[in-house]
């Protein structure tokens, strides 16, 4: 009995969703960052997903994502940074209006 061949990702597809995810972070910043408030529910499983496909490349297709993946912890900080700031805003603006009564 042949045991299945492992799925290996296609370099040109990891670049494709690593770039779709880049997009919409830096979308959610932006959106955030003029005070809409984002559901982001699924951000985590797809960045891990990702993170999986680029560990399972070839390491020479791997290395060339590098500076994107780079570009993404950057994003994903800026994002966090941007729901931090909010979250404080939003507590500040609760407090105000408790005091104020």
């Amino acid at each position: 009995m042949t045991q299945p061949t492992p799925f290996l990702p296609d370099s040109q597809e990891v670049a494709k969703r690593l770039t779709s995810i880049i997009d919409y972070v830096r979308d959610c910043e932006r959106r955030v960052n003029q005070g809409e408030l984002m559901e982001l529910e699924n951000l985590d499983k797809n960045v891990l997903d990702l993170c999986n496909s680029v560990g399972a490349l070839p390491p020479e297709e791997g290395k060339k994502l590098e500076s994107q993946m780079a570009g993404l912890i950057k994003d994903l900080e800026a994002l966090a940074n941007a729901m931090r700031a909010m979250a404080r805003k939003m507590d500040a603006d609760e407090q105000r209006q408790k005091g104020g009564r």
